[in-house]
């Protein structure tokens, strides 16, 4: 009965210190992965301009050019990036498009920013927060806009 018991004991103790050690492994191959620079595999790609601005709840405007958009799936859904439009069409595109947005103050070059925030209790598909910035290319006599955005459901 004593030799049972302790090989009873014996086996529930290496058992625990398998459960230990396969438990510590994961959480610091977890560690050493969040920690690490690089995406997981997939999750940041090139995508259409197109479908970035459907997540954000607006389409492209006409004459849209010079397209450079990327998706990104990590812990939600997110897009970023920028194209050139002809100067005319910015004003009414944003009020189309973003009529709730709010204007803030712009950093760097950028002529006029402005920023969504939508209900993230509203349970919608598309972009929690999106902001745009339109840098006016070529000065006051440009013709020429670049709009760059980041639109994010988290």
């Amino acid at each position: 009965m004593r030799t049972t018991t302790r090989w009873l004991l014996r086996g529930m103790w290496w058992a625990c210190l398998v459960f230990v050690v396969g438990v510590a492994w994961w959480f610091g191959r977890a560690m050493l992965y969040a920690a690490s620079s690089d995406d997981p595999p997939g999750t940041v790609t090139r995508a259409g301009c197109a479908e970035a601005m459907d997540f954000s709840g607006a389409a492209l405007p006409e004459g849209t050019r010079d397209e450079d958009c990327t998706s990104y799936t990590w812990g939600g859904q997110a897009y970023d990036g920028s194209f050139r439009v002809p100067r005319a069409a910015v004003g009414g595109w944003l009020a189309e498009s973003f009529p709730d947005a709010a204007d803030f103050p712009c950093d760097g070059d950028d002529d006029r920013c402005v920023h969504v925030i939508r209900d993230a209790y509203a349970h919608t598909p598309g972009a929690y927060s999106v902001t745009v910035s339109v840098h006016y290319e070529g000065g006051s006599a440009g013709d020429t806009a670049l709009v760059t955005f980041d639109a994010s459901s988290y």
